[in-house]
């Protein structure tokens, strides 16, 4: 059984919706209960925060999981999962599995991410395998309220301008634009139709890694 540890319900549902359209058992672990919360825990109380990833984690571990799939950048960037994972001796994937990669592919890249603690993260990641990567990040916790109320993908994009965002990304030279949090995944379709330079979503990419 995969678990999908996330930070609130709805991106943790996500995940496991995710992976069982494709065949995987899965079951979610969240840490909080809001975007408000998750974003609290990760800037101010990380050592909070790395005592619910480790509650969770373990507690997924007694009820059968074999690997964490988590499906939260924030959550990824906030924590050093990689020491709760080999503690409990269990398969990690993250998105900061897949950003490590991109470094070998591009020299620049813009990044959306629920906020600049998640954007500090993956610009590190990216940086492990490039240094000399451009990283151009965007931290917006509003959009990620946007996907829990059920906003229309549309009306997020027109809402917050993300067209002008990529037009932004697009002149200063990026090559792609990373959705650098899992909750993005719900516009993803809508934001490709706009977007002249490649969308990337993690969440597929992890698949990838799963055994």
């Amino acid at each position: 059984m995969i678990a999908v540890i996330a930070g609130t319900p709805t991106d943790t549902q996500m995940g496991v919706d995710l992976l069982q359209k494709y065949g995987k058992a899965a079951k979610g672990y969240f840490v909080s209960k809001t975007p408000q919360e998750q974003s609290l825990l990760q800037v101010v109380y990380p050592e909070k925060l790395e005592h619910l990833a480790r509650q969770v984690m373990t507690t997924a571990k007694e009820q059968g999981a074999e690997v964490l799939y988590v499906y939260c950048n924030s959550l990824a960037a906030a924590v050093d999962l990689k020491k709760l994972a080999k503690e409990l001796s269990m398969l990690l994937i993250t998105p900061l599995m897949v950003y490590e990669k991109m470094g070998a592919h591009y020299q620049a890249l813009g990044v959306i991410a629920a906020n600049n603690q998640s954007t500090h993260g993956i610009e590190r990641a990216i940086q492990t395998e490039n240094p000399s990567v451009h990283v151009i990040g965007t931290g917006m916790l509003k959009l990620v309220d946007a996907v829990e109320e059920g906003a229309a993908p549309d009306e997020i994009i027109l809402r917050y301008q993300l067209s002008s965002l990529l037009h932004f990304y697009k002149n200063a030279g990026c090559e792609a634009v990373i959705l650098g949090c899992t909750h993005f995944s719900y516009f993803y379709d809508a934001l490709r139709e706009i977007s002249s330079l490649p969308v990337i979503d993690p969440g597929y990419e992890m698949m990838r890694m799963l055994p």
